[in-house]
């Protein structure tokens, strides 16, 4: 492993240096970068001899349950004098940390950023944002070095993790020779792909099974099938006695399909809001996309969250990506 340099990193990993006791969390409805990432750093800190409290305002989901030190997450409201810093990862806006942790982010005396996604405003004392990582765990990657840190088997298997879900395993555009080389020095240091990839993808119980086929009978397509889009409510969830979070990367089913250019799923959120996640293949900017409506992301996988019942959120936004779509190539941010 080389040091990276890199003049914000650099300043991180001073910050780190001279700091003891941590708090830290990432974005609501942690995914696998997220999960990675909160506790890869978390164990970076901790060899470093530090004190350290990983926070979320969402449990970790069951998927990622294999994580060293998934068990002791906390959802509790951090108490902000107990610490000397705070450190957000793979939170792309401060309000990604959640509704009720975000008003007390601010009291903590020190506040760090460390994210990879396109469009963050740079916010807290120290700030890191790599748009061009393909995940937030790449960066701890090269934070490892930094600081340093010696990778070892736990830290390398939440690196991997974040690494994986956030290539898409290594098929999404944001694979490149620099991720295959960090993932090659991560199984090298005692990640195991194989069995990272049956926790994660071959797993699920059979009620996630239930939920995917009656998600799938949703599906629609639009200009030759150049945009696909579906849905998932409440109804089903109630139905097959599954959650919100069982219904996650179900959106790559649609963008498997090889004309699509992009896919949109609408899916009905216990708080009454319909979150919608997008895909994109070759120069759709799904990125872009969601910004116009408050949401972000990267420019091959974004979100965003809109009011109003299924069928009218539905058919407003399908509009709005149709559009969206049927621009030239041109058109499309670089």
């Amino acid at each position: 492993m080389t040091t990276p340099n890199n003049e914000a990193l650099a300043r991180v990993a001073e910050a780190i240096r001279q700091r003891h006791r941590f708090f830290v969390t990432t974005h609501v409805k942690p995914d696998g970068d997220a999960a990675g990432s909160l506790l890869g750093l978390t164990f970076m800190l901790r060899r470093l001899g530090k004190t350290v409290a990983p926070h979320t305002q969402d449990p970790i989901p069951s998927s990622y349950d294999f994580l060293a030190g998934s068990n002791a997450v906390s959802q509790e409201l951090p108490q902000p004098d107990h610490f000397d810093a705070a450190i957000l990862v793979d939170c792309g806006e401060l309000d990604r940390v959640g509704a009720s942790f975000t008003p007390v982010m601010g009291n903590f005396p020190f506040l760090i950023n460390i994210d990879h996604h396109y469009g963050n405003a740079p916010f807290g004392d120290v700030s890191w944002v790599n748009p061009t990582a393909s995940s937030t765990c790449e960066m701890l990657y090269e934070l490892c070095a930094a600081l340093p840190v010696k990778l070892d088997a736990e830290i390398a298997t939440h690196l991997y993790t974040g690494l994986v879900t956030d290539t898409g395993s290594f098929r999404f555009g944001n694979t490149n020779q620099k991720v295959l080389e960090i993932a090659a020095d991560l199984v090298a240091a005692g990640a195991q792909p194989a069995y990272i990839a049956q926790q994660i993808y071959d797993s699920a119980p059979p009620q996630r099974l239930q939920l995917l086929a009656r998600a799938l009978a949703t599906i629609a397509f639009y200009d030759n099938a150049r945009l696909a889009t579906g849905e998932i409510t409440m109804q089903m969830f109630e139905a097959t006695g599954t959650t919100p979070t069982d219904g996650d990367g179900f959106i790559n089913h649609l963008r498997s399909v090889k004309s699509v250019e992009m896919a949109m799923l609408f899916r009905e959120d216990p708080d009454g809001l319909i979150h919608v996640s997008m895909r994109s293949k070759g120069k759709v900017d799904v990125a872009t996309f969601a910004q116009n409506f408050g949401g972000g992301g990267h420019r091959q996988a974004a979100a965003f969250r809109a009011a109003g019942p299924m069928d009218a959120v539905r058919t407003r936004f399908t509009e709005e990506a149709l559009r969206y779509v049927q621009r030239a190539p041109g058109q499309q941010p670089a």
